[in-house]
């Protein structure tokens, strides 16, 4: 062992000495060797080892961070590009609403440059695009915006600089010069186009918050006209003014106005300043829209106009240029509405040829309807009934005088021979005449048909006769003054009339201006151009900037008309988005079994080999002749929706027919309602069947349970397995597997999509049983009116 150990140390000697002859060495770049020291040159191998260790380590933490940023950049690009995402998640926390969502969405170049300025870290100058989608944002929900800044790491504008953006806007009562900015610069880049301005002027009030309070170095609250004195009365309504641009798409308040009462001869100076100023920018004012209050016939009477039956001059000359007329419109949605509310409160109308126009006939169909269950392919429901609670309404009125419901009427008459509905001609003629002539002049797509279509020279005749034809009949109407039989016009009800017969005249010469004069701006018109409806989603969105407070005070009413005009962009041009409904196949699942079970319906079991018996299922309610009418029109609904999802050209065509068309579907048709087979009648009417089997087992009440539509399609499966439907199948059947039956698939998506039609019906009936007084809906007007 001793001499092994010797030998071992003889060895390390002999290795010391060469690493000594290897270490004394050093050869330099120029290829010359040199003597340097053990110390300065070489390292041991442990010391070498560990530097190699830290190297990597050095190089595992680079790759660490790279793995890091890596991921970090990806999910910023998914959290940017996901903007609605994250603007549904603000709509389940309720920090938004959905037309908040809507705009939002619909600023396309925001995710992009959202995502450079955080990947680049450094401060550059907003784009228009970041402006316009901060200061909507931060408009609706100041909570919502800081939300959306802390998830993009600030890459939002802080909100000191949203109100910097602000503060180069004067919102103070009276006319605001950023809109005439805005209009002047609008009116010469046009004008460099070659093409003139032309615009519908219109004036409302919205009632504010009766409050006095400090603010801004001032105090709010009082009435101001924008001249420097303010009057002690507080305001209690902010009148706005607004233009409406008629050759393109465009709207901006220009404006506004705390009072607390107001003459008719006020507000007409107000209007020919308003006209003057924009006269003298180059905007042409070619029309002057309001509502029916007796001021403002008085303003109407002061500016020249005159709009008595008698003597109509629905217009006035320009105060500026003579030459040219600013046609008077009273907002055809207040009229219908006030039409109505006199058609109901006097209960029965008189032709000038002595026909009577009763609004039972009304009542009768809705009674009807309820007792029924199934509408007439109509509208109608209690709230139209009991219109008080909701007269401010404006689709209840226009619901009320449609065709669907004037077709109704006549079917129950003429088809069905129902002796409530007898003697109802004149009031289906009187419904058909205000809804022609209130489509004619509520036209908003230049692409639309029929009544609905704009005003061109394809059309002027058309609608001229129809126009002439609901003034011939609204001149002869006659009510009961409790003596005896008088003129609708020569009463306190006369506003509706005189404002549909000068908003027919005012349309047509419009049109005579505007498209058949030489050198016309437009091709048509769009008679929604004229509506007051603008005016009054200005005044929804002022108080959606309050959020839960949908009454502003004064203060709060001039920071939205800011914020409203900030926002505000004066550009043509409007995107479409175009959204496809994918209907599934349902299968089965054990909600359906017990669903079955509860609401005594049978389901289909899975037939064993040699087993070819079917269920025995016991007929049900015998479906009336207005029951078999509803569910053909119902039908026809189901049809459409399945040629949507339905891509077999045999399965398509075998959805509807030509022949043995119901007769309520020849009178509803307008040229584009589907006509459904008799078998797509028969899957409709067993899915009724088994609707109105359910509604006897829970006492009229509507089924529950996320099983329903489940259970009801599987036992019309059963029922219909003894019928022979879509004969013209039965050789494209065997074409597939036994998985993918196409007549089975058919039918239940038919039942499927009957089952939503009439599971929302009933949900709807039920929520109107139990919310019969609607205590809110009325007192918030209330609230509104009194400034409270």
């Amino acid at each position: 062992m001793m001499e092994d150990l010797a030998e071992q140390i003889s060895v390390l000697n002999s290795n010391d000495d060469d690493i000594a002859v290897t270490a004394d060495v050093h050869v330099d770049v120029g290829g010359e060797v040199s003597g340097v020291s053990r110390s300065e040159c070489i390292e041991s191998p442990r010391t070498l080892k560990r530097k190699a260790e830290g190297v990597q380590q050095k190089l595992l933490r680079c790759r660490k961070k790279l793995r890091i940023q890596t991921q970090k950049t990806r999910r910023l690009k998914r959290k940017v590009f996901s903007l609605k995402d994250i603007t549904g998640e603000l709509q389940k926390k309720l920090l938004i609403s959905t037309e908040c969502a809507d705009l939002l969405e619909s600023i396309n170049e925001v995710p992009r440059e959202i995502l450079t300025r955080i990947q680049q870290k450094r401060s550059a100058k907003f784009s228009e695009e970041l402006r316009q989608f901060a200061i909507t944002l931060h408009f609706y929900s100041p909570k919502a915006y800081e939300y959306v800044r802390e998830k993009f790491n600030f890459a939002l504008p802080h909100t000191q600089t949203i109100r910097n953006w602000y503060s180069s806007v004067s919102a103070d009562p009276g006319f605001t010069v950023a809109s005439f900015n805005a209009l002047k610069n609008h009116v010469a880049e046009k004008k460099k186009e070659g093409k003139e301005t032309v615009c519908a002027l219109m004036i409302d009030e919205i009632y504010i918050h009766q409050q006095v309070d400090f603010g801004s170095g001032q105090i709010h609250g009082y009435v101001d006209f924008g001249t420097g004195e303010i009057d002690n009365t507080v305001a209690t309504q902010a009148m706005v003014l607004m233009v409406v641009s008629i050759n393109e798409s465009w709207k901006i308040p220009f404006a506004y106005f705390l009072i607390a009462s107001i003459t008719g001869k006020e507000k007409a100076n107000i209007i020919r300043e308003s006209l003057c100023r924009l006269h003298a920018i180059g905007v042409r004012v070619v029309s002057l829209t309001c509502d029916g209050p007796s001021q403002n016939f008085a303003m109407v009477r002061e500016l020249g106009a005159d709009l008595n039956i008698l003597n109509m001059r629905p217009y006035f000359p320009h105060p500026e240029d003579p030459t040219l007329k600013v046609h008077v419109l009273l907002d055809p949605c207040h009229m219908l509405k006030l039409l109505r509310n006199a058609f109901a409160t006097a209960g029965v109308l008189e032709t000038e040829d002595g026909k009577q126009i009763k609004w039972q006939y009304i009542e009768h169909l809705n009674t009807l309807q309820e007792k029924e269950g199934l509408r007439l392919g109509n509208k109608l429901r209690m709230a139209h009934i009991q219109w008080r609670k909701q007269k401010m309404k404006v689709h209840l009125a226009a619901q009320l005088f449609s065709s669907s419901v004037a077709d109704a009427l006549e079917y129950c008459e003429q088809e069905l021979k129902y002796p409530q509905f007898r003697g109802c001609a004149a009031t289906v003629q009187f419904l058909r005449t205000i809804d022609g002539a209130f489509d004619v002049l509520n036209s908003r797509n230049p692409l639309g048909k029929g009544l609905k279509a704009p005003i061109k020279p394809s059309t002027k005749d058309r609608a001229e006769a129809i126009l002439q034809r609901a003034e011939t009949c609204l001149r002869g109407l006659k009510v009961n003054n409790g003596k005896q039989l008088v003129h609708m016009h020569s009463t306190a009800k006369k506003t509706s009339i005189y404002g549909f017969i000068a908003n027919g005249r005012s349309a047509l010469n419009i049109y005579n201006d505007l498209v058949e004069r030489p050198n016309a701006p437009c091709r048509y018109l769009l008679t929604y151009k004229l509506s007051q409806d603008h005016l009054e989603l200005f005044f929804a969105a002022v108080r959606a900037r309050g959020g839960y407070n949908n009454n502003p005070n004064a203060r709060q009413f001039r920071a939205a008309y800011k914020r409203l005009l900030v926002r505000h962009q004066v550009k043509t041009g409007t995107g479409n988005c175009l959204l496809r409904d994918n209907t599934d196949i349902l299968d089965s699942t054990p909600a359906a079994v017990n669903i079955a079970r509860r609401m005594d319906v049978e389901l289909v079991e899975m037939l064993l080999p040699g087993d070819d018996t079917i269920p025995d299922l016991p007929d049900v309610d015998h479906l009336s002749e207005y029951k078999d009418a509803a569910i053909n029109y119902i039908a026809g609904f189901v049809v459409k929706k399945l040629r949507e999802k339905v891509t077999c050209m045999p399965c398509s065509q075998a959805l509807t027919s030509m022949e043995g068309t119901h007769s309520f579907l020849a009178l509803k048709d307008r040229g584009g309602l589907q006509k459904p087979s008799k078998d797509m009648v028969a899957v409709c009417q067993a899915t009724e069947r088994c609707f109105q089997r359910l509604l006897r087992r829970n006492g009229g009440k509507p089924p529950q349970g996320s099983g329903v539509t489940l259970a009801v399609v599987t036992q019309v499966l059963a029922d219909c397995a003894e019928k022979n439907l879509f004969p013209g199948l039965h050789n494209h059947m065997f074409d597939t597997c036994v998985e993918a039956n196409h007549v089975h698939i058919l039918v239940k998506m038919a039942s499927s999509w009957f089952c939503k039609v009439r599971l929302n019906h009933l949900a709807r009936r039920a929520t109107e049983k139990f919310k019969c007084k609607m205590v809110r809906r009325r007192l918030t007007k209330l609230i509104h009116f009194y400034g409270e």
